[in-house]
């Protein structure tokens, strides 16, 4: 039993205590609360990029006193832990002050950690996460400890699951650029992952990740074949085919040249789901059937508006199994079951028997920065490391907010997956997989009737508005030359004196930026390498503290240099790519 209070503090303002079974204690001071809150709010280091979190509201004075300081480009994320208190403060007008701000969210009560995980990951910008400014309110993280423990593991993992992510598409931006590509080919003899949706309605499907654990079931799998929808990640292909087990599905969009190693010398007959960033090679080698989805790429998408094709939706986690899983939710099957799934070292090892990465293991006392224990699914703890966990918590988040199938874990070790039902794999094959199933008559069917089929008016206008991106991107790139010596004509006029006459270049600059604005549509093929541009120029030149006039000028003439730079030679380095498209969609005109 749990209640607050209001009453007069010293200083003639209301305050707050809040009343537990064991203590009471104000969250406000007793005696100036307004004095605290001033103190407390300007004490806190703010810059425009700030994005605020608060733990504990309370009646807001703390908050007001922030808002004088906070620009528009600031976010607020409130957290108030009591529903009670919220509700209260909000109805009697302590909140009128902020409750309407467009930059404002707030958290409120007892939330599940997968809607924590939700909101927080709509609010922070996954290029901006640095910038997070989290600040406790006085008595809050005391008062409602359990709650705070709980917050502060989703924004750990939030920030996590976006590090990873971002600095993984900086990672692979010239690749991601390049294999689409060399692979639009591809796209036409491929089949529309839509095709496949619901076609295995109610029939269980199982998910074979390449985990240390995959030892112990992978000749169980032989038995389930037939009696269910076998989906195999690209890393665990190997191990199955040297066990003479053919996956149903297989399923990679690893765009790196790694990746080919999983498919390398051998013959696949299974459909490959893939998007238009995986690696060359895989497609080029590959035996079996292409199935093409929409997933992480802005490529894939921006083919299928081109083309007006709708290729279907799949969600992309940060690894190929939290794809997998929404592949399998988007079958119609039900139940889903993981096998291999560890999202932890057993033995310290990283991979199943059978593997490229068979033999890889960690280090014996692994750095406590990187490594973590987190509850096992049979052990009380299990080694993990950063990455494992965030595909930890999207598997755990996705099953949440997909409620409506069951989820079993047959991974016999590893990590604890919430929401899942721990059961062996020979239990889960005896209970679910009773009779035989034309898996196979089902694919062959669907492959037959989906293919993509293009008229030649299709192909024709798609040719000629890339062969004009191509010319529109070349007279770019002789406008962002010339903008970026101009831009260094300016630093070094700056150089020798703050206040030289610089607005001849500024009005040449104008023009330049208002043809660029005005020809963003022919940025869409290079937008990957851009992307790596535009982070490296807003993170790189962020203002400094007490800066001068000409620190100032400097700045902004070298953050203008770097930009167009950056643009000419994202274009330089993509032109060789872009005519053997061009010259790819000429022949595949003459072939129509």
């Amino acid at each position: 039993m749990s209640s607050f209070e209001i009453s007069r503090a010293k200083d003639g303002n209301d305050t707050l205590a809040y009343t537990s079974e064991i203590k009471r204690c104000f969250l406000h001071s007793s005696y100036y609360p307004d004095k605290e809150a001033r103190e407390w709010a300007n004490a806190i280091e703010i810059n425009d990029e700030s994005i605020l979190i608060i733990y504990g509201i309370g009646l807001g004075y703390h908050v007001n006193y922030l808002l004088s300081r906070l620009s528009s480009n600031n976010r607020l994320i409130l957290v108030e832990p009591s529903n009670e208190i919220f509700q209260f403060a909000l109805n009697n007008g302590y909140y009128n002050m902020f409750k309407n701000r467009e930059n404002i969210c707030f958290i409120v009560g007892e939330e599940s950690e997968e809607k924590l995980n939700m909101i927080l990951q709509a609010y922070i910008p996954w290029d901006n996460f640095e910038n997070v400014v989290y600040k406790e309110f006085k008595q809050y993280p005391i008062v409602f400890r359990e709650y705070y423990d709980k917050f502060n593991k989703c924004l750990l993992e939030t920030i996590n699951s976006m590090r990873i992510s971002r600095n993984t598409a900086l990672y692979f931006a010239e690749q991601w650029q390049s294999n689409f590509m060399e692979n639009l080919e591809f796209v036409f003899r491929s089949v529309p992952v839509k095709s496949f949706f619901d076609v295995f309605k109610d029939i269980p499907a199982v998910i074979v990740s390449a985990g240390p654990s995959l030892d112990k079931n992978i000749e169980q799998l032989k038995e389930a074949k037939g009696k269910c929808v076998i989906i195999c990640v690209g890393t665990a292909l190997k191990a199955l085919l040297q066990k003479n087990i053919e996956p149903d599905f297989v399923v990679s969009i690893d765009g790196g040249k790694k990746n080919f190693e999983h498919f390398d010398g051998y013959k696949v007959k299974s459909p490959l789901v893939y998007d238009l960033t995986l690696y060359p090679k895989i497609l080029k080698e590959y035996d079996g059937p292409l199935i093409i989805a929409e997933i992480a790429s802005t490529y894939t998408q921006l083919l299928s508006d081109k083309l007006s094709l709708d290729f279907g939706k799949l969600s992309a986690g940060p690894s190929v199994a939290n794809l997998s899983l929404d592949f399998a939710y988007m079958l119609g099957c039900n139940p889903i079951i993981f096998i291999g799934q560890d999202l932890a070292y057993l033995n310290n090892r990283t991979h199943a028997s059978g593997t490229t990465y068979e033999k890889e293991k960690i280090k014996e006392n692994p750095d406590e920065k990187e490594y973590i224990y987190v509850e096992g699914n049979y052990e009380e703890k299990v080694l993990t490391d950063r990455v494992l966990l965030s595909f930890k918590t999207w598997f755990e988040n996705y099953i949440y907010f997909h409620s409506d199938r069951i989820y079993i874990n047959a991974t016999e070790g590893g990590a604890l997956i919430k929401g899942t039902k721990i059961m062996r794999f020979e239990e889960a094959i005896e209970l679910f997989m009773k009779k035989e199933i034309n898996i196979s008559v089902e694919i062959s069917s669907t492959l037959k009737n989906g293919k993509i089929k293009l008229d030649k008016k299709q192909i024709n206008d798609f040719t000629k508005e890339f062969r004009d991106t191509i010319k529109k991107l070349e007279k770019i790139k002789n406008d962002c030359m010339r903008a970026a010596k101009l831009s260094k004509k300016m630093y070094n006029e700056y150089q020798k004196d703050v206040n030289a006459d610089v607005s001849h270049i500024v009005s040449i600059l104008d023009k330049i930026d208002r043809r660029l604005k005005n020809s963003k549509d022919s940025f869409l093929y290079i937008s990957s390498i851009l992307n790596v541009v535009t982070t490296r120029i807003i993170k790189g030149f962020k203002p400094e503290k007490d800066e001068t006039e000409k620190q100032k000028r400097l700045r902004i003439a070298m953050m203008s240099y770097a930009l167009y730079q950056g643009i000419y030679e994202a274009i330089k380095k993509s032109e060789d790519g872009l005519e053997n498209l061009l010259i790819k969609m000429n022949n595949l005109n003459n072939e129509k």
